[in-house]
């Protein structure tokens, strides 16, 4: 080999390496960009769920105060149609508990 065979070599190493140095800079930015427009759409996506979240709390909430209103009255209209059962079932209930209490 002579010795311009040699520095074409080296020329032509060095301008590849200079390429491939300049590629992956590229590509550095480029995976900054995903990472950053990634960021943004989970950081949406998140409040978004974190909203839809708080709107099915707040239904189950109403949904739950619904119900103990009507079971409420429901329990109010049996005590008030049976008054003497009511007292019965009550005081068996205590004396259950109290016999339960003391084991």
């Amino acid at each position: 080999m002579s010795i311009e065979s040699k520095t074409a070599k080296g020329d032509t190493v060095a301008s590849d390496f200079d390429e491939l140095s300049r590629q992956l800079s590229a590509l550095r930015e480029d995976m900054a960009q995903l990472a950053k427009l990634v960021t943004g759409i989970a950081g949406r996506r998140g409040h978004s769920m974190a909203a839809d979240i708080a709107e099915g709390f707040n239904e189950a909430e109403q949904y739950v105060a619904r119900k103990s209103r009507t079971a409420e009255a429901q329990l109010e209209g049996s005590v008030v149609a049976n008054p003497l059962l009511a007292i019965g079932l009550a005081a068996g209930a205590g004396l259950l508990i109290g016999a339960l209490a003391r084991r």
